[in-house]
């Protein structure tokens, strides 16, 4: 489903006291006082605004008399034009004045962001189309619209570390913890990669969201499961001590399922952790594979360029059935690597579809505010498009994730 959203343009805004009339900071009310409502007056270049305010402090003095109130919220110096609380008669003379170049009623807006230099994965989730045709993984350099996101997210990563020092997270990720005696750092990329989809400058869906590393495998992306339920547990100890919305990604799934890590992903959501779980690489039921089968977690499962659901054979590709709630993004990802602060990458797999998640629930968290972790599935299901994806297998979900940013 699509919601509507304007665009905004930025204006320099001035504060002053002139004669009778307030000069105030914006009112972020939907209208003014009784008898009055806000509209934005753009002045002509040669309108001299002093003289102008003079004679709207004659048009304010003559309402006295009433309980009508007319005041500016807010004056735009540079542009020569205001935000003011007007009566209608007072509207109706600034049209037929021709010192007036514009008016219209103040109106809700969301500005956005566009980045021409995007990688197709993020490309394809803030649009509801399909990419055109004849695009390239090779190309780097796709439109990514967002809307500008606030700090104060955190995402853990539970993988094989993360090279913090990399340009694309400009200084926003940190070592958090190791399990498993492991070096800390990460000798493999999975991690790496897996970070930058999710808050990388360039590479990823919420940019201004913090990254906190959680080793759980070692260099050969491969681990235990106590060591994933022992990252779980600290990464929801330290969010439920800091109080900042946070997320987890876990990139990682087993070859049987686990009861222990269901249970341990299951009560970390019902603490209020955002859990976003791979669906699994066997192109088989996600029902086979722990944590992504546990039904609190957000399971993610892959698609490729042309909004097929990702297959390379018959025991490889994403997983599927009733246990995956969206797809994403997931074949020749480019992205974050080690080796170097400026490395790159592209991998294959729902392991790269999950950050795509990740980000997103950061992103929703940062715009929208908080959520509980099935509101905010609720809501990633709403916004994603329908009936738009191919090779989808009968009961499973065919929606593929959007940021709301077309």
């Amino acid at each position: 489903m699509r919601s509507l959203s304007l665009y905004a343009i930025a204006v320099v805004t001035a504060f002053s006291v002139f004669g009778n009339f307030v000069f105030a900071a914006p009112t972020t009310s939907d209208g003014g006082k009784a008898g009055s409502k806000r509209y934005i007056v753009m002045l002509n270049t040669n309108t001299n605004m002093t003289s102008h305010k003079v004679w709207l402090n004659g048009e304010w003095a003559k309402m006295k008399s009433n309980t009508s109130t007319m005041r500016i919220t807010s004056e735009y110096d540079v542009l020569n034009g205001y935000t003011a609380e007007l009566t209608d008669d007072v509207v109706a003379k600034l049209a037929n004045s021709s010192s007036v170049a514009t008016l219209a009623p103040d109106v809700p807006c969301s500005g956005q962001l566009i980045q021409t230099n995007a990688p197709w994965g993020i490309s394809r989730i803030s649009r509801t189309t399909k990419l055109p045709l004849g695009s390239s993984v090779n190309n780097v350099n796709y439109i990514f619209r967002r809307k500008p996101s606030s700090l104060g997210i955190d995402v853990y990563v539970l993988d094989t570390g993360v090279n913090t020092a990399h340009l694309d997270f400009g200084n926003r990720a940190t070592w958090g913890a190791t399990f498993g005696g492991y070096q800390n750092q990460d000798g493999h990329g999975h991690g790496t990669h897996v970070a930058g989809t999710i808050a990388g400058r360039r590479y990823g869906v919420a940019k201004a969201a913090s990254i906190i590393a959680v080793k759980v495998l070692n260099d050969q992306n491969r681990g235990w499961m106590s060591h994933v339920i022992a990252g779980v547990n600290w990464a929801t100890a330290r969010a439920l001590a800091s109080g900042r919305p946070s997320v987890i990604n876990i990139s990682i799934a087993s070859d049987d399922p686990h009861p222990p890590t269901d249970w341990a992903v299951t009560n970390a959501v019902n603490l209020g952790m955002h859990v976003v779980v791979a669906a699994g690489n066997g192109n088989t039921l996600c029902t086979v594979t722990s944590p992504a089968r546990a039904p609190a977690v957000l399971t993610v499962g892959a698609t490729t360029i042309n909004d097929r659901r990702w297959v390379w054979s018959a025991t490889s590709g994403s997983n599927f059935g009733p246990g995956v709630d969206i797809f994403a993004p997931g074949e020749y990802i480019t992205s974050t690597w080690i080796g170097s602060n400026t490395a790159t990458r592209r991998m294959t797999g729902t392991s790269m579809a999950a950050p795509h998640v990740s980000g997103l629930v950061a992103y929703l968290l940062a715009i929208e505010g908080r959520r509980t972790p099935a509101a905010m599935r609720a809501r990633i299901k709403v916004l994603g498009p329908n009936g738009l994806l191919t090779g989808i297998p009968p009961n499973t979900i065919n929606e593929i994730i959007w940021n709301g940013g077309d």
